[in-house]
């Protein structure tokens, strides 16, 4: 039998996807350089793509992010964006 699904659902049922994780970087002229990830530090052997999104400007907590996809020395290919706002570094895999 399915659940109705109009009925609530609970925190259990529900979980972020993908959710991005504060990165440790160096960088150097605010392009990363190396990223430490499982407590290793792993060098960026290319960037591969740069985007930025500036969204909300209009609303109390814009959006402004720099986002990098990068080739680390692993093969590993990383999305890394800098928070203009609030300021540190983030990961996300895709």
């Amino acid at each position: 039998m399915e659940p109705d699904p109009r009925a609530a659902t609970g925190a259990h049922r529900l979980r972020p996807l993908n959710a991005p994780a504060a990165a440790q970087v160096r960088e150097e002229a605010g392009v990363p350089r190396a990223l430490s990830l499982r407590g290793r530090w792993r060098r960026v052997l290319r960037v591969e793509e740069v985007w930025r999104v500036d969204d909300g400007w209009w609303r109390p907590g814009p959006v402004r992010r720099t986002y990098f996809r990068v080739a680390l020395d692993e093969g590993l290919l990383v999305t890394l964006f800098h928070d203009q706002e609030e300021g540190g570094w983030w990961s996300q895999r895709y």
